[in-house]
């Protein structure tokens, strides 16, 4: 086959040509933005998963369906790294970008002038000099988003963009990927501001994305976390979409496959959308075709795919971990992927818990293991364990 027609895309936060099993997901944000458009409020929206089962892609699509009606769009990605970037600085580049877009076709009536005088207000405290600029001449608006406190300036900031979207007949989203990696205080503000925005019917909604644990997390942050959000747990599709992943893709480009290929590639996936993509390519390019993939070339495909996996996919993970946490992860694999108790991977290593709890730290902190529940530790990515168990010891 041709590679240059090869209609698969593994990647980080890459759309697939087939969005497959995400219709529930997706039919919900669009009757949050329906809603929206008659001033009738409705919750935000929390996808939580495992790493590779398309959060990125429907935060995207999300995104882009938001911004086709004409929606105020911010869109971040949290991280815990060394020198991050604070949360306040993300959303006001963002929201300056999206601003900057829509500002153009605007005119200016009282709710949105005081509405861009309040990102700019906001803006300030992200950088004085006001270099963060939408192209428009307006002054800070006193006492809107100017305390320094992100969450009485974000809670302002909501309420002053939706009353402004409303005016148009849309409506303000902010989208958060890896939301689990905010920190509690930026957590908190983001809270007080679906709160505050819910409890004056106003258009602001937030929709997140992040590891199974980050209900959990909401929770602890703020006890009324569970009645501002939906929550969509994200897993594998169903053999029957992950099938349709696979066949739709190709179909356009006049191929068919071998219903024994798919199940071969269904079956080594698990269904997870990352892995489909990626076994798709691999017998895509292996394949000598013109219009067939049959079983032998998803064998060869699967292969390749696997190899592709562990030389990108799993090694950089594993390569970021230090000896004792390559140990640590070594002793959790034994359970595959369905979670280990601390106190028995302490036991497998013979050493106490505690003298173990800052090795399991640090890769909680990395974002290769979480605690879906107490004294319980789980891989971030399917298919790590199987990837350890092909490791030389």
């Amino acid at each position: 086959m041709d590679p240059v027609d090869n209609p698969y895309s593994p990647g980080a936060g890459l759309s697939p040509r087939e969005l497959a099993g995400r219709d529930h997901e997706i039919q919900e944000f669009d009757v949050l933005r329906q809603r929206a458009v008659r001033e009738l409020t409705s919750r935000g929206i929390i996808l939580t998963g495992l790493r590779g089962v398309g959060k990125t892609v429907l935060l995207n699509e999300f995104a882009g369906r938001a911004r086709r009606d004409g929606w105020i769009v911010a869109k971040v990605e949290a991280d815990r790294n060394q020198g991050r970037r604070p949360f306040r600085e993300q959303v006001a580049g963002s929201l300056n970008r999206a601003l900057r877009e829509a500002s153009g076709s605007w005119d200016l009536p009282g709710r949105l002038r005081r509405a861009l005088a309040t990102f700019k207000s906001f803006s300030l405290k992200v950088d004085p000099t006001g270099a963060l600029s939408i192209g428009i001449e307006v002054n800070p608006e006193p006492g809107r988003a100017d305390t320094g406190s992100l969450e009485t300036d974000l809670a302002d900031l909501a309420l002053d963009l939706s009353a402004a979207a409303v005016e148009l007949g849309a409506g303000v989203v902010l989208l958060i990927d890896e939301m689990q990696d905010l920190t509690q205080d930026e957590l908190s503000a983001i809270c007080q501001a679906c709160h505050e925005a819910a409890q004056e019917a106003a258009q602001f909604y937030v929709v997140g994305a992040g590891l199974p644990s980050l209900p959990r997390i909401l929770a602890e942050t703020k006890s009324y976390s569970e009645r501002l959000f939906t929550y969509s747990p994200i897993g594998a599709l169903e053999a029957e979409d992950a099938g349709l992943a696979l066949t739709r893709p190709a179909a356009e480009s006049d191929v068919d496959w071998d219903p024994l290929g798919v199940s071969a590639v269904v079956a080594s996936s698990g269904g997870y959308p990352y892995f489909l993509q990626e076994f798709g390519k691999s017998t895509w390019d292996f394949a000598p075709g013109p219009d067939m993939i049959t079983a032998e070339d998803a064998t060869v495909g699967i292969r390749a795919g696997i190899a592709n996996l562990d030389h990108g996919f799993f090694v950089s993970r594993w390569e970021r971990a230090t000896p004792s946490e390559r140990e640590y992860m070594r002793a959790m694999s034994g359970d595959g992927g369905s979670g280990s108790q601390s106190g028995l991977v302490a036991r497998r290593l013979g050493k106490r818990a505690e003298s173990v709890s800052p090795t399991r730290a640090g890769l909680i902190y990395k974002g290769l293991v979480y605690a879906p529940e107490h004294g319980v530790v789980a891989f971030t990515v399917p298919g790590m364990a199987d990837f350890i168990g092909r490791q030389p010891t």
